[in-house]
């Protein structure tokens, strides 16, 4: 089965199992919560499989993950039909009133097609960048994968530290993984489909945002446009150095401010990771509805007692996401969590401040349900630093293009509003209110890293706000393009002389922006192919082509590293480690482990150091491997490879460089029980004397 199918089915029948209970929560959004649903029935059915794995101490399998989502079905159908069982006794509701809004069936039919098409459009893109290699963060994203499928309930184990927790927030992880187990699919080939799929997600979550905000279908495609289908301006500094027309750097527009990274959706696209502030943002736009629903005016829906319970399920759904934001990716919490208040403060309704309060504080012990995916977080606190020197105007301006200059537009025309232009129904001046809410939301967290930054391992470096302004600026454009897509509908709902000013100020902005995604695109299409051409082995050209397998470079490029990862992946208990040369990050080092999922004693030790902010055990672990492969006989080596309690010693070509053409040598007296091209694995307990020979020399 093609794997976007089973991406398209699962996500399908997670949506609708939790579609029951979020007509009832999200009742005052125009498609009842429908563009949604994929997300939040990705994130509880995922969760409850997990917690049900973890229940067992066993590795998540398919029936554990599809039983999750039936028993999801099952619980938000009960939920539904005793709330509309209770709305229909007498006193228990007001009567119902007539519903303005489009029948829903049209808005399902809108949401399906945008998705399908979404994930088409991103699936082609995706095809042409198939590999895991170590070149990015695919890599480490990919041995987290791996090593999760393989983890013996919660919490995972580490990949790359053998014997420890996981010390990276990796929920989002876990729902990949779920949806591997849940389609049957193999995470080879269901790597770039689900890259994909997160995109597809974040383009219907948008969608349902700016239907909601704009009360108009093309207000949700502005948002989606906007959010998705948008680039920075940065091409504008490009044509000016090289001159107009000049071939597109698509790289260089994600490094718009200097010494920081400024990424946005359609860049990360492009870069293809899989890493967890891609896996987040859909789940941001998801958490998002349910205050925006809370602060929508109620029309055509029950209201009554029943509200009460609607009130209580759209907090609980809230909540829930927050606590798998932190788990996912924490940086976003903050933004989420000062936005759902600003909403509610904004709309109306009787008692706002409580109510803002409540939703301001909530998230702050949303985490309990997500312990176990954060157990093994173990960094050091980290202090705040102050910015000396923040971004160039230009460069900022630069990086929230579309935005600026629909804001600007909207300043000239709209400014004093003219009587053709006024919002006159309540429900307008509503929206108008939660869209201004939202977009000084995202205007504060563009403009925290000119203030203030987290410090971490790069703060002795011209690099030390790099991470605070990559994280909290993705958060921003995603906060800014929703806010943005009412401007749209604005300006085109201009009357009178402003008319065609409105309607040629949106089509300006959408010119600037989507010169990114279209000639950035087209650049990069062509590096993909010249990459290709660069390639001499015929295998790896394959394996480079479009739509290959994550593994298939892998496999062209260190046949014997490949086969050796496969026999490990078969033949390897849930908590076995193996020994394997570690070195510098974005290196094949650590591959064995990346791409079988069998924790290994080290992997790459930049990225370990930084998620616990700690070198003291990376650079023991690194001096014990060495000593370890340098060693002159079992005697020697035995004794630390007990101490991280090693299954499998890997020889090849990569120790060898390393390590020296001695490397291994302890092992002269063992035969191996896997052998091919070179690379050869051994049993830790025949060297050293704890397991009996085996003379069987496996294929």
């Amino acid at each position: 089965m093609p794997e976007i199918l089973r991406a398209y089915l699962v996500t399908t029948l997670c949506g609708w199992s939790v579609f029951p209970l979020l007509r009832l929560a999200l009742a005052r959004l125009p498609d009842q919560g429908y563009a949604v649903s994929r997300s939040f029935g990705l994130v509880v059915s995922a969760w409850l499989a997990w917690m049900a794995a973890g229940a067992l101490g066993l590795p998540l399998s398919r029936p554990l993950a599809l039983g999750a989502t039936l028993a999801v079905g099952g619980a938000c159908q009960a939920i539904a039909l005793w709330c509309r069982r209770r709305g229909s006794r007498p006193g228990g509701t007001d009567l119902p009133r007539a519903d303005p809004r489009p029948a829903l069936w049209r808005s399902v039919l809108l949401v399906e097609a945008l998705f399908v098409s979404g994930l088409l459009l991103f699936t082609w893109i995706e095809r042409h960048n198939p590999a895991v290699d170590p070149d990015s963060e695919r890599f480490m994203d990919y041995a987290i994968l791996r090593a999760g499928l393989r983890s013996p309930g919660l919490p995972m184990t580490d990949p790359w530290l053998a014997g420890v927790d996981l010390s990276y927030y990796h929920f989002g992880y876990a729902v990949v993984g779920f949806l591997v187990r849940c389609g049957g699919a193999d995470p080879a080939r269901f790597f770039t489909a689900a890259v994909a799929l997160q995109h597809a997600l974040l383009w219907i979550g948008a969608f349902g945002i700016g239907f909601a905000l704009c009360g108009r279908a093309r207000g949700g495609l502005a948002a989606a446009g906007l959010v998705l289908g948008a680039g920075n301006f940065e091409w504008v500094r490009q044509w000016a150095h090289h001159g107009l027309g000049a071939r597109l750097d698509w790289f260089v527009s994600s490094r718009v401010i200097a010494d920081a990274i400024s990424e946005f959706p359609w860049f990360s696209l492009l870069w293809g990771d899989l890493h967890p502030y891609v896996l987040a943002l859909p789940m941001v736009a998801c958490a998002l509805a349910f205050p925006l629903a809370e602060s929508l005016p109620a029309t055509g829906v029950v209201e009554g007692r029943q509200e009460m319970r609607r009130c209580l399920a759209r907090l609980v759904c809230f909540a829930f996401l927050c606590g798998a934001l932190v788990a996912t990716h924490p940086w976003d919490l903050p933004g989420v969590a000062l936005a759902a208040p600003a909403l509610i403060c904004v709309a109306a309704g009787a008692r706002r401040l409580e109510r803002a309060a409540l939703w301001g504080l909530i998230p702050a012990i949303s985490w309990l349900p997500f312990l176990p995916f954060l157990h093994g977080l173990a960094g050091a606190p980290r202090a705040i630093g102050r910015v000396k020197r923040g971004s160039d105007p230009l460069e900022w301006l630069m990086a929230f293009g579309p935005f600026v200059l629909l804001a600007g537009c909207g300043a000239i025309l709209l400014w004093p509003v003219s009587g053709k232009m006024e919002l006159h129904a309540p429900s307008d001046r509503v929206r108008a209110r939660l869209a201004v809410a939202l977009g000084v939301a995202g205007v504060l967290c563009a403009l925290i890293p000119e203030t203030v930054y987290l410090r971490d391992l790069f703060d002795a470096t011209p690099l030390r706000r790099m991470n605070t302004v990559f994280k909290l600026h993705r958060l921003a454009w995603l906060l800014m393009g929703i806010a943005s897509a009412w401007m749209v509908d604005l300006l085109l709902r201009c009357g009178g002389r402003r008319r065609v000013a409105g309607w040629a100020g949106v089509g300006l902005a959408v010119a600037a922006a989507l010169v990114y995604p279209l000639l950035g695109t087209a650049s990069w299409l062509r590096g993909r192919s010249a990459e290709i051409e660069r390639q001499d082995d015929p295998q790896a050209r394959e394996a480079l082509a479009p739509g290959a397998d994550a593994e298939a470079l892998f496999r062209a490029l260190h046949p014997g590293d490949a086969a050796a990862a496969a026999f490990l992946a078969r033949a390897a208990g849930p908590k076995e480690i193996l020994l394997e040369e570690t070195g510098e990050p974005y290196t094949w080092s650590s591959r064995i482990g990346t791409f079988s999922g069998v924790p290994t004693v080290l992997g790459w030790g930049n990225h370990e150091a930084v998620w616990r902010q700690d070198w003291g055990p990376v650079q023991r672990r690194s001096a014990d491997v060495a000593a370890i492969y340098r060693a002159g006989g079992p005697a020697e080596a035995c004794p630390r490879l007990a101490a991280y309690g090693v299954r499998f010693v890997v020889v090849g070509e990569r120790e060898r460089l390393r390590y020296g053409p001695e490397a291994g040598r302890f092992t002269a007296e063992t035969q191996p029980i896997f052998a091919s091209a070179g690379t050869r694995i051994y049993d830790a307990g025949m060297i050293c004397g704890s397991r009996p020979p085996d003379s069987q020399v496996l294929p």
